[in-house]
Parts: structure tokens; sequence; C-alpha cells
């Protein structure tokens, strides 16, 4: 969303393409559906995202960058890493709260992708999960707790991104709480 709240062409194409993968799947769609729903002609259309597939590649890229976004700041903090560790966890909720549904496409969806936009995407992954690794590793090596793995960081956030099925807005507790009480459990978890 732009500054002023109003989208541009290629944003909504995306909630649209969104939307619609979310409720009939990939195959499901088709271009045309995605044009009605946008108000724009295929032409126009094909402009901005090229075909269907680019247009579910922009979207797994674009999550994938906005929650890199969010983790930065933790990340390059002078705070403690298990201070850090809770910085990474609720920006991370707090971004599965806002594109939850995003992600449930992603998920679902993804598998469909060429071999070059998947290569991306595993890449672009791999490089946010090196920010939860870098501050893990820091974590043991200040004692804070063990050593961890690529399987320790794959654990911790599938337990994280898959709070966006259930977390509910306005529910009991923020996304900002449920992140605190994961990382009460990661660390208690994987203390000496």
């Amino acid at each position: 969303m732009t500054e002023n709240g109003n989208l541009s062409s290629k944003e909504r194409i995306l909630a649209a393409g969104t939307e619609l993968f979310l409720r009939n799947g990939y195959h499901g769609t088709g271009v045309q559906e995605l044009s009605d729903a946008v108000g724009m002609g295929r032409g126009a259309l094909y402009y901005h995202i090229g075909n269907k597939e680019q247009l579910l590649f922009e979207i797994s890229m674009l999550l994938l960058q906005r929650a890199t976004d969010a983790a930065a700041p933790a990340a390059t903090s002078t705070e403690s890493p298990d201070v850090k560790l809770g910085e990474l966890a609720r920006a991370l909720l707090v971004h599965q709260s806002r594109y939850g549904e995003a992600w449930t496409v992603v998920l679902s969806e993804a598998r469909f992708l060429s071999d070059e936009h998947r290569l991306e995407i595993i890449t672009a992954r791999d490089s946010y999960e090196a920010i939860w690794m870098q501050v893990l590793k820091d974590g043991a090596a200040a004692g804070l707790w063990r050593e961890v793995d690529g399987v320790d960081i794959r654990g911790i956030l599938g337990m994280l991104n898959w709070s966006n099925r259930w977390m509910q807005p306005g529910g009991a507790l923020t996304p900002e709480e449920i992140a605190d009480r994961y990382v009460d459990l990661i660390v208690h978890g994987l203390g000496k």
C-alpha cells in the first residue's frame, strides 16, 4: 500500500492474485478472472505481471523481502542475543498477522513455480533464515542456550510461521504477546 492509502496498479494485481490463488488455487485461477478482479484488460495486466507464474513469484518474493526488512532492525541492533531473538519473533508474528493469507498462498502454491523461480525463493528464504541462525549462534556463543543447526532453525520458524493459521485479529493475545510466549518456550527448550 502506498503512503496515502491508495493501491498502485501493481499492488492491486498482487492483492487480487493473492485472494484468487487463496480461494481457487494457482491452477484454478484464470488470467481473465484476474483481469476482471482488477478491472484491467489482458494487455495491461500482462504489462504489469508478464504471466500468472510471474505473479505468484512476485507475491512470494515480496513477502520474503518484507519479512527480511522487518527482521533487519533486530538483527543489526546492539542488544543481547536473547533480546534480539524476541525482537525477531515479534517482527515475524506481526508480519504473519498482516500477511498470513498471502503466506498461505505461497506455502501451498509455490510448488508450481519454475525451477528458476523456486531457486530464487529458496535463496531469499535462506538469507532470511541466516538472520535467525546468526542470532541463535551468538546466543550459543554467549552461553544463553546450546548450539543450534538448520533443523532447529526450521523447527523454530515452522512453529512461528504456522501461527498465521490460528491467530485472530483482536484475539486474546496480540502477535507480540504470542511471540513472547514462543520465545520463552524456545529459550527454555534450548537452555542448558
